[in-house]
């Protein structure tokens, strides 16, 4: 009526409904300055969507304020002072949501907020304005606004004003007639004007874009989405009763004495007990809530019970610990038990069996805590049992791991130490070939005993390649440091090879340093010996070195030249003759290799295509140890030639003029007794003989050099074997002495029983007689002398006894012959 728009109004005739539905907008015929469009809304109290369905006209409340620029908001002149039937909640919510959504600024476009007062009373207009804006005003400053608008007013936003209208049906010319002039105000010259001109209009062709965008921000607004009164009610009662069940929960006795014993023992029927007071409570929401909206009624009641089972969460699982606890510990002694009781089953077996019985007693246990109407599992605790169980497992594994191969490699040292050792100290010719497999027998004999050891241990593939890779491991490092042991101790080592080949003889006995042994030429070959040891321990030599490397050959040049120098190519012997350099081999074989080493050692840092692990001894180290042996093997030759000199001089000495007229005088009568006495005679030539013998063999003045109680020792150690020797010596001398006697005494009994004979033909006889005999002898004392060793003047003084007895026994033939 008031804008001559055609659209629909509800007939009373009719009955009253609701007549708009929706948003409708129409072009005002009425006003005919300007263009003028009337946006007609649906009801805010309307029964057709129902007190649930509210959000639709919150939304078009808001539409309209955000498009509009005159806002006609009808109050019933009866409702104002009253708090619902004014439309104040509905005015709060969307001027709170405008402030939030579209962010106005202050001042700059006021939207017109007109209300009209419907069906106005006796009650004067300014009394009813003053009600009325005392409430908007006061519901402004309620309102939640941003912290930008924190300190603004409505009118920075807003221009309110207000108009009544009398009552359609009782005042009806008086309703027309005011509504025509509140149409007028819709002019530009019509009184209190309510048409503002705007600097910014919108383009009349974007406006459906810009209603439609602004439609779609309302729409996705959430908080104009709000619940019925009932809901709203249900909401809050549901809750207080959902929280006073949980306070009568977690404050009960029986509540408290579980949930305090659950942390220290295991409860019987613990689940079924819990089960019996969640019920309780439950009952108890239940019972309470009944009359309330059953949508939010069943949404507080899972909400409780999901509460109450986070409650119980916290005993339940305490529970599931302690009876791990206890399985675990049940897992550890039939664990024990079977490995003693039963060893024939196996660690691995036992091991096994025992896990199972561990987690069968978890699953029997855990029947009596689960909660009867709720979703706690024991999946998680199981799971943990089952990890811990293996974790136990493994590591009881790794420790008799851990022993076997502890005590295997104690055994794997020993194994390497003893044959490395006496390898080390002896160093035979294939000395790195005979290392390697000392090596290899000893790892292989350990990895047997390990394995043995191990038997009933399950062992996958890269276990046991773990173990073959640390004993492995073991036994390099273990031949490393014996190599690097010795190397360190270098100089040692060589001192000992040149003494052992140097001051020993072929048998192992200390030389003596007799006139006959040539120091020289012993010297050279202790010191090549040397130099050898040196060559060797230079670095790490694969299994299958040949003793032709680089190396060697740069050190064995090195030390040729050095003993060359040294000693010369021949030496001179203590008596002034001339020794002959037999080890000329080895120089030979020095200067070849020194022709092909490749390298200069006196000037080399490094040795040549060796990494820098496998070097024991670096090529200046070699340098230092070689002229240190070199000092101290020449003090050992000078040692030597010095002794063996004081033995020559020593066998040269003779007894003083006094002492041999002291032993004239007072052995005179003795001397006389033994030579006019045949026996005595005989006797004492053979005492002297063998004495001399004795003290020849026994090498005396020599063993006397080194010191009375040390020379005496090895003379006391010596003379079983030289006792012997002689002995064998003499007897064979005395064998062949008879036998030659014998001989003359048959042929001298042949001469008697021929004596009819002529002279000449028994002195012809008796000279071929003694020549034979004479040839006899010396063929006898010639095979002596070979076979017993005896010294050149022992050999004639027999021979001269021999011819003498030859000639004794002629003269007497030939007295015969004459008698």
């Amino acid at each position: 009526m008031q804008f001559g728009t055609s659209f629909t109004e509800m007939d009373a005739m009719v009955g009253r409904q609701q007549t708009t539905k929706g948003v409708w907008l129409a072009k005002s015929p009425k006003v005919a300055e300007h263009c003028t469009l009337v946006m007609d809304l649906e009801g805010s109290d309307g029964r057709e969507r129902g007190e649930d369905d509210t959000n639709f006209e919150r939304q078009s409340a808001l539409f309209a304020l955000a498009v509009s620029d005159v806002l006609l908001i009808n109050v019933w002149c009866h409702d104002i002072g009253r708090e619902q039937g004014s439309g104040k909640p509905l005015m709060k919510t969307i001027f709170q949501v405008n402030l939030k959504l579209f962010a106005p600024e202050p001042n700059r476009r006021r939207t017109v907020l007109l209300f009209v007062i419907r069906d106005k009373s006796k009650t004067p207009l300014d009394k009813l304005v003053e009600v009325l804006s005392d409430d908007i005003y006061k519901m402004w400053d309620t309102i939640s606004k941003p912290p930008q608008y924190v300190d603004s007013k409505i009118d920075d936003f807003f221009e309110v004003q207000y108009t009544a209208l009398p009552h359609y049906e009782d005042k009806y010319e008086d309703f027309v007639a005011d509504t025509v002039v509140l149409r007028r105000r819709f002019t530009t010259e019509g009184e209190a004007s309510l048409v503002r001109v705007a600097p910014d209009k919108l383009p009349a062709d974007s406006l459906v874009l810009s209603t439609q965008n602004i439609w779609g921000i309302i729409k996705s607004q959430k908080d104009l989405n709000l619940p019925a009164h009932k809901v709203m009610v249900a909401n809050i009662r549901c809750s207080e009763i959902k929280q006073d069940q949980l306070r009568s929960f977690t404050s009960d006795q029986a509540w408290q004495a579980l949930a305090q014993a659950s942390n220290s023992q295991l409860i019987r029927d613990f689940g079924t007990r819990v089960a019996a007071l969640l019920r309780s409570c439950s009952k108890g929401y239940e019972m309470e809530a009944m009359y309330f909206d059953a949508n939010v009624r069943i949404e507080h009641h899972a909400e409780l019970h999901t509460k109450l089972v986070a409650l119980v969460s916290g005993p339940f699982n305490a529970q599931l610990s302690l009876l791990a606890k206890q399985q675990l510990a049940a897992f550890d002694k039939d664990f024990k038990l079977t490995l003693i009781e039963q060893p024939s089953l196996g660690f691995s077996a036992a091991a096994e069996q025992a896990a199972g019985l561990a987690l069968g007693g978890f699953d029997l246990g855990v029947q009596e805590l689960l909660i009867p109407g709720t979703d706690l599992t024991a999946d998680e605790a199981r799971s943990q049992l089952s990890a811990l169980v293996a974790q136990h497992i493994e590591k009881a594994k790794q420790a008799r791991i851990g022993e076997a191969v502890q005590a295997t490699e104690v055994t794997l040292n020993k194994l390497i130490a003893v044959p490395v050792v006496e390898l080390l100290a002896t160093f035979p010719h294939n000395l790195w070939q005979q290392l390697h497999a000392a090596r290899k027998q000893a790892l292989s004999s350990c990895l047997s005993s390990l394995t043995e050891s191990l038997t009933g241990v399950r062992l996958d593939e890269k276990e046991q390649a773990r173990l073959v890779a640390q004993l492995s491991t073991a036994a390099d490092k273990r031949l490393a440091d014996l190599l690097q042991e010795a190397a360190l101790t270098r100089v040692s080592k060589m001192r000992d090879v040149f003494n052992h080949h140097f001051n020993l003889d072929e048998s192992g006995t200390p030389r003596t340093w007799r006139p006959k042994d040539n120091i020289g030429v012993l010297a050279k070959q202790a010191r090549h010996k040397a130099a050898r040891v040196l060559a060797l321990l230079a670095i790490v030599r694969p299994e299958d070195y040949a003793g032709d490397d680089a190396v060697q050959a740069a050190i064995m040049a090195m030390a040729g030249k050095d003993i060359e120098e040294a000693s010369g190519n021949s030496s001179s012997r203590p008596d002034g003759s001339q020794q002959e350099v037999i080890n000329s081999s080895n120089t030979s074989t020095g200067d070849s290799r020194s022709s092909h080493a490749g390298f200069e050692l006196a000037t080399a840092t490094q040795w040549p295509g060796v990494p820098t692990k496998d070097v024991l001894i670096a090529p200046h180290e070699a340098r230092l140890a070689w002229r240190e042996f070199m000092s101290a093997s020449a003090l050992s030759v000078q040692q030597a030639q010095v002794l063996q000199q004081a033995n020559l001089m020593a066998g040269k000495r003779s007894a003083p003029l006094w002492a041999l007229g002291a032993i004239l005088f007072l052995g005179w009568n003795e001397f006389m007794v033994v030579l006019w006495n045949p026996l005595y005679l005989l006797l004492g030539a053979v005492l002297f003989f063998f004495g001399w013998q004795m003290y020849s063999e026994l090498d005396v003045d020599a063993e006397l050099q080194r010191g009375p109680v040390m020379g005496l020792v090895n003379i006391y150690n010596k003379l079983g074997g030289v006792l012997r020797t002689v002995l064998g010596h003499n007897v064979e001398v005395a064998q062949h002495l008879g036998g030659a006697v014998v001989d003359m005494v048959q042929q001298q009994q042949q001469q008697h029983t021929k004596q009819g004979q002529g002279f000449g033909s028994a002195a012809g006889d008796g000279t071929t007689v003694l020549h034979s005999q004479q040839q006899r002898q010396q063929h006898q004392s010639a095979g002596v002398r070979h076979r017993a060793g005896v010294d050149a003047g022992q050999a004639g003084v027999q021979m001269t006894s021999l011819q003498q007895a030859a000639a004794d026994t002629a003269a007497g033939q030939e007295d015969d012959k004459h008698a």
